[in-house]
């Protein structure tokens, strides 16, 4: 079955009041963005599939105004909408609520009866989650900088815990493969969450990125988590891209240099698995929670050669990060 014939059946079922088809349906058109025509038809589908009582439906209306796709972020109306999600049934909004919160059940979990959830939503302070601490300047050709305490440790479990039933073999670029191909050079496992797998908890931590880097969230790619076991790394290379390549130059023209690379350190119970830049003669590590971000460019925005580095593998336990690449203009996915 090709694409187009999928969307005509998903599009058919819809017609014929089918709640999941117009939250499936209404989901894609909006991340597609193939035209303002569809986008605003998706928008219909989710909102028919909304009033029907879906609450998947509702959590991705949250996720559309974190994002600002409809023009300024709106953290309020987001979270209200993830309050009606999870009050519509839809679990992982009731997770993200009781997250949010910072109310762990006795289990150990983060479930949240529905009884609990508007009480929940009015302990949700917006502001004390989005307030940032100090950078630390680690050098300064190139620059990297780091950022203690930069994410609360629910958040990093929140995340491996997301990524981890579908990662899968880290690829490299190559500019005759789409998603790149594998290579011995890099070794670890990745999982990129696209708009259509955006939650609520990932917005938080893009806007937090966006707010210490200075930067809207559209010039961000995709987010990552990688994930290193003992032994695993990723060789030598650079996360700019080369104008002297003609598909690196092509993609700069498109969507801008990459910038800056962010990383988060989502746990810290393993040895060795530095960053390391060897051009430099350094190497860093952060404690759970913390970043280490980096520019790629010199202060002339030009790829700076210093950048050269490697995530070198751990030597005991296994190492989680989250990736975040940062674009000069908009990036392939916000385009």
């Amino acid at each position: 079955m090709n694409v187009n014939e999928n969307l005509e059946q998903q599009k058919a079922a819809a017609s014929r009041g089918d709640i999941a088809a117009k939250t499936t349906l209404g989901k894609r058109m909006i991340a597609e963005r193939a035209s303002r025509k569809s986008f605003e038809e998706g928008q219909m589908f989710l909102k028919q599939a909304l009033e029907a009582g879906s609450g998947e439906a509702a959590e991705f209306f949250a996720v559309l105004h974190a994002v600002g796709i409809n023009g300024q972020q709106d953290w309020t109306q987001a979270l209200d909408y993830l309050t009606q999600a999870a009050l519509l049934g839809w679990k992982p909004a009731a997770q993200q609520i009781a997250i949010f919160a910072d109310k762990m059940d006795e289990d150990g979990t983060w479930n949240v009866r529905q009884a609990d959830v508007a009480a929940l939503r009015k302990q949700i302070d917006i502001n004390a989650l989005l307030r940032l601490p100090e950078r630390q300047i680690l050098c300064e050709a190139p620059r990297i900088r780091k950022v203690e305490d930069f994410l609360s440790h629910r958040f990093c479990d929140w995340m491996i815990a997301r990524a981890r039933p579908t990662l899968a073999r880290a690829r490299t670029y190559d500019e005759t493969v789409a998603d790149g191909k594998e290579s011995e050079s890099r070794t670890n496992s990745s999982v990129s969450f696209s708009l259509l797998e955006l939650d609520l908890v990932l917005l938080l931590i893009q806007t937090r990125i966006s707010m210490i880097v200075g930067l809207p969230i559209f010039v961000m790619e995709n987010s990552s988590v990688l994930h290193y076991h003992a032994g695993q790394q990723f060789h030598e290379h650079y996360d700019y891209l080369d104008p002297s390549k003609p598909a690196h130059a092509e993609d700069i023209r498109r969507f801008g240099q990459r910038l800056i690379t962010f990383l988060i350190y989502l746990n810290e119970d393993f040895e060795g698995a530095e960053t390391s830049f060897p051009k430099i003669d350094q190497k860093f590590r952060c404690k759970k929670g913390g970043a280490l971000l980096f520019a790629n460019v010199d202060v002339e925005d030009q790829p700076d050669p210093n950048t050269l580095h490697a995530g070198l593998p751990p030597t005991r336990g296994e190492k989680w990060l989250f990736s975040q690449w940062i674009r000069s203009g908009p990036s392939p996915e916000n385009s």
